[in-house]
């Protein structure tokens, strides 16, 4: 009798193990996929907010990006348009503001390449260059200028001499790395109408020739961009669609000579 109440309390004793063990797996399985739907949801809500008509009208970009720059089908990852930007671009950061912030959400680079924050200026992103200066990359892309705007009251000298500071300090950190700025992408008229501060952006961009000038710098001209291309805004009149980031990002690779 004794023998089988033993046998019986090490029965529930090893049923009880495997259920904690099995009530351990299901919480974190359940934490990994929670992690998991909320990078998706976090994806999905920054694609959708640069693309206020919606999914249909995100899909329907990202289609026609794809008729601007088709891939080879068949032809293998290495004839792929996209695994080529991808791997000319490995080596490089970007750092900038919504825009920017695009070259990731709609699937373009990866996260480790595309530093940047919605609503950036160049008075809220110490962090982002310290971390591009460590990184030490082979090119680094900087467009800013849309949000220095109104965070800097469109004062032109201001912008010159944070913006100079901002490439000097990373020059300094990482001095092998060679810099390239973008002008800032030209809002619509509709746009400027809503915001009458944005019409100064041609005045900024002048400033950004100026310093690419003063330092021997490349700059990738958005506005011409734009201008080949004026389908190319989001209704915002501000954001652009999934078919500029392909056009810019070719640019790119030419100006900082990634194309080898």
């Amino acid at each position: 009798m004794v023998k089988n109440k033993k046998l019986f309390i090490a029965f529930i004793f090893c049923v009880t193990i495997l259920f904690i063990t099995f009530l351990l797996n299901l919480i974190d399985w359940n934490g990994s996929a929670n992690v998991k739907k909320s990078k998706v949801d976090s994806g999905l809500k920054v694609a959708l907010e640069y693309s206020p008509k919606g999914v249909a009208a995100l899909q329907q970009e990202i289609q026609e990006a794809e008729k601007l720059h088709p891939s080879n089908n068949g032809a293998g990852d290495a004839q792929d348009p996209m695994s080529r930007i991808r791997k000319s671009m490995s080596n490089s950061i970007i750092i900038g503001d919504s825009i920017t912030e695009g070259f990731k959400a709609y699937g373009f680079l990866d996260d480790n390449v595309v530093f940047s924050k919605i609503g950036a200026s160049l008075t809220t992103v110490d962090d982002l260059f310290e971390s591009a200066a460590e990184s030490k990359p082979e090119s680094l892309f900087l467009a800013f200028g849309m949000n220095d705007l109104g965070n800097l009251a469109a004062n032109t000298e201001d912008f010159e001499k944070l913006y100079t500071k901002k490439i000097n300090s990373f020059m300094k950190s990482s001095p092998k790395s060679k810099v390239i700025l973008l002008t800032i992408v030209p809002p619509s008229e509709s746009a400027i109408s809503e915001k009458p501060i944005l019409k100064n952006y041609d005045k900024y961009n002048k400033v950004i020739y100026k310093i690419a000038d003063k330092k021997k710098l490349q700059v990738i001209d958005t506005v011409k961009i734009m201008r080949d291309h004026p389908d190319l805004h989001e209704p915002d009149g501000i954001h652009v669609s999934t078919s500029f980031y392909p056009i810019v990002l070719n640019q790119m690779i030419v100006k900082a000579g990634l194309n080898k």
